[in-house]
């Protein structure tokens, strides 16, 4: 019995603990939901971003293209405006120099925009790899949200359970403490049964002994009576001689 009661306890101490423990990481599943959810916002907030970022390199790009545009076009004007003035001869010369500057400046200007419509190329390249990358990084943060999410409900269910079993387990220890009570007040009365049956045992053999001797007793008495009527016959029989 004291074996039984000291292994429910240990089991109450072990259910309290094993309940205790999975309020505990419930607490931290509930916790790594949360980082997720912050996780998840901070990815699509940046995949906005780098959305938005691709959307301006874009227009960069339309803008470096006008950009060469215009200068092809002063190029060509230019080029146009150094013929007129061979034209003119000596007159037109001053305005050919001026003209062959303009077409140089033209000739650099659209070469720098091929070299930044180069860069923004790349830009945008990286910029359209950066976006597809944060599309999958939030397809798996999500991914990543729902299992968490779910793997919490789970465990919130599974530390429910667990505490309904150390509930359930403190109330059998309570039983049994109850069964334990009861069976010492049943070993005391049976110690109180059996002191009683030894004493009405003594107390039958004392009858038994008594009973003996009043059984010796009639029987002696029984014996005198037979002496007393074998005189009393004989006695008869000798009266009855004299009236003879």
């Amino acid at each position: 019995m004291q074996q039984g009661a000291a292994e429910n306890r240990q089991a109450v101490e072990k259910s309290t603990q094993a309940a205790a423990k999975a309020k505990e990481s419930g607490g931290s599943i509930n916790q790594a939901v949360d980082q997720m959810v912050l996780i998840e916002r901070t990815v699509n907030s940046s995949a906005q971003v780098v959305a938005s970022l691709g959307e301006r390199s874009k227009e960069i790009g339309q803008i470096i293209d006008t950009i060469a545009g215009i200068a092809g076009q002063t190029n060509l004007l230019a080029l146009n405006a150094a013929i007129e003035a061979a034209r003119a001869g000596e007159q037109g010369r001053g305005f050919a120099v001026v003209a062959e500057e303009v077409r140089k400046l033209a000739e650099q200007s659209q070469e720098a925009a091929k070299q930044i419509g180069s860069l923004i190329g790349e830009i945008q390249g990286d910029t359209a790899r950066a976006v597809a990358a944060m599309d999958e990084g939030t397809r798996e943060v999500s991914l990543g949200a729902e299992a968490v999410n779910a793997a919490g409900s789970s465990f919130n269910v599974i530390a429910e359970m667990v505490m309904q079993v150390s509930a359930q387990v403190r109330g059998i220890s309570a039983s049994m403490q109850q069964v334990d009570s009861g069976s010492r007040q049943i070993i005391v009365g049976i110690h109180k049964i059996d002191d009683l049956s030894k004493k009405a045992t003594g107390e039958a053999e004392m009858v038994s002994a008594a009973t003996e001797e009043q059984v010796a007793s009639m029987e002696q008495i029984a014996a005198a009576s037979q002496k007393l009527t074998n005189m009393a016959q004989n006695l008869k029989e000798t009266v009855d001689q004299f009236h003879l």
